[in-house]
């Protein structure tokens, strides 16, 4: 059976759901980024979409909650393009070159309002500003624990790795505020610079 004898009514239903939202987080974003969070309302967001203020409701909560899902879903991307595929690398310094390939080609290549919306602070509060932090800190601690594996292998000098992990992740966390397609740096060209510049500070020995 292929699958779309397979559908169904609910499965097709299901699925125009997942896609009005997807264009719900990419408007929203989009509006976040060009007025400003405080200046974005909920008639805005509804009219940008193509529905109704009360269809917008049926999707999210309110402004806070669809500002929760944005940086939600570009926490879900960081782990998807970042985390999972350095899962089966156990050399810490192949892990660190490929974190770092694998994080600029995120930044530069998914929605950049999601990444601004991420990178910046958000105005979240209460629990949506909990979970938030909490998904944002178990990965800045996955990065600082291979950086002090380096360390106790002999392979890193004895800098803080606190401060080190935060130096790392925010040049890259900052390109999408410099960088241009057009320029004279190409990606391969961003990835070794970028390489080079903090293994020769941290590394014993560049990678």
């Amino acid at each position: 059976m292929n699958k779309a004898a397979s559908s169904t009514p609910e499965s097709e239903a299901r699925q125009g759901q997942l896609e009005r939202r997807a264009q719900i987080l990419e408007k929203a974003a989009h509006l976040f980024c060009v007025k400003g969070y405080d200046s974005t309302s909920m008639s805005d967001i509804a009219d940008a979409v193509g529905i109704t203020k009360a269809g917008l409701y049926y999707f999210v909560e309110g402004k806070e909650h669809l500002l929760y899902l944005i940086t939600d879903y570009g926490l879900d991307l960081l782990e998807e393009t970042v985390v999972k595929p350095l899962e089966s690398i156990q050399d810490p310094k192949e892990w660190l070159r490929q974190l770092i390939v694998k994080h600029v080609q995120m930044v530069m290549h998914r929605p950049r309002e999601v990444t601004i919306i991420l990178h910046e602070r958000t105005g979240l509060t209460g629990e949506y500003r909990e979970r938030i932090l909490k998904r944002k800190k178990a990965y800045i601690n996955l990065v600082r624990d291979r950086l002090v594996q380096l360390q106790k292998e002999g392979s890193a000098r004895p800098v803080d790795a606190t401060a080190a992990t935060y130096f790392l992740l925010g040049s890259l966390n900052w390109v999408y505020q410099w960088y241009k397609d057009d320029g004279r740096l190409d990606e391969q060209d961003l990835v070794r610079n970028f390489t080079d510049l903090f293994s020769r500070g941290f590394l014993t020995e560049g990678l």
